[in-house]
């Protein structure tokens, strides 16, 4: 009964890594979200992860990746590392692709009434 619980709790957790792989927002707009291994610490790591895999989406498609937002998160008690990842497959001329100026998004948001 233990090895069976010991199996299930680690092929949970295994499991529990892979993100759905890239999903489709609207016209030529992409996300991707990933949680981190148990021995990812840093949600900057799986950020980092997540560039490599749309860069490739999009070098598949033949155009270039356009960041438009993202998020991460560190591991804490309870959770792993994640990220988050909004992007744009867009042509080497398109007039939208230029040097990005995008932001994090806030770790905190304080909601005033």
């Amino acid at each position: 009964m233990r090895l069976l619980l010991l199996i299930s709790a680690i092929a949970l957790a295994v499991s529990g890594c892979a993100g759905p792989g890239v999903v489709p927002m609207g016209r030529d707009t992409y996300m991707i979200a990933k949680d981190g291994s148990f021995s990812t610490f840093g949600g900057a790591a799986v950020k980092a992860e997540l560039y490599q895999e749309a860069d490739a989406f999009c070098g598949k498609k033949g155009k270039q990746l356009m960041p438009v937002k993202e998020a991460s998160r560190d591991s804490g008690y309870g959770r792993y590392a994640n990220a988050e990842l909004q992007f744009r497959c867009l042509d080497a001329n398109d007039p939208e692709m230029r040097r990005p100026t995008m932001e994090s998004e806030p770790t905190m948001k304080i909601k005033v009434e």
